[in-house]
């Protein structure tokens, strides 16, 4: 009688910078805008883990999860006004130069426009947002993780300089906004997914 070993897929490197892209793309996209019932479709079908195990960002994905089965479109806009925009201001300000300096258009979106240089990323036509509003943040640290002349040490310096330093506040603040629903999940993911990018990048750096 023979016994089969199964043996745990190998993670490439490269595999898993896609993964985390991925992660990020996701987080900037529902920053930038109310999602799409498309993209509420696709989180309401998040998976259990596979092996049975919920720890801390598993849970997190299961509260987007069951975030996005009860959000309905045209209340998540609404939502997305009040904790972000609002009359005079939203709830929360998901820019990096409020969150350091505590005024808008300030140092870190000019250290940020001459990091995009070097990426050869340009602002798209009729985007009236500076670069270093917490949407567009996440989605260029997907362009980084994606660029193949971005190894780990500029990597983890875009990370160090340009997420670490106040990211994580923003992801607190959401769970905190009194009009935010969906939006808490999003923090409550945010803020997991960046503690283990914080590890990933203290542990190898």
């Amino acid at each position: 009688m023979t016994a089969s070993i199964e043996m745990e897929p190998v993670v490439t490197a490269e595999e898993q910078d896609r993964l985390r892209a991925g992660v990020w793309n996701l987080l900037g996209t529902l920053l930038a805008a109310a999602p799409s019932r498309e993209l509420l479709d696709m989180l309401s079908r998040i998976e259990d883990p596979a092996d049975g195990v919920k720890d801390a960002i598993g849970e997190a994905w299961l509260t987007l999860r069951m975030a996005a089965q009860r959000a309905q479109p045209e209340a998540l806009a609404a939502e997305y006004q009040d904790v972000f925009i609002g009359l005079g201001g939203g709830e929360v300000t998901p820019y990096a130069s409020w969150y350091l300096t505590g005024s808008l258009m300030e140092r870190p979106l000019v250290e940020l426009r001459q990091e995009l240089k070097q990426l050869g990323v340009e602002r798209e036509e009729g985007v009236s947002e500076p670069e270093d509003h917490a949407g567009m943040v996440c989605q260029i640290m997907a362009l980084v993780l994606a660029d193949p002349e971005y190894d780990f040490p500029r990597q983890q310096e875009f990370f160090q300089r340009h997420i670490e330093p106040w990211l994580g506040r923003l992801f607190k603040d959401l769970q905190e906004a009194p009009s935010a629903s969906f939006y808490r999940a999003v923090g409550v993911l945010g803020e997991e997914f960046l503690r283990l990018e914080q590890h990933y990048y203290s542990m190898l750096g």
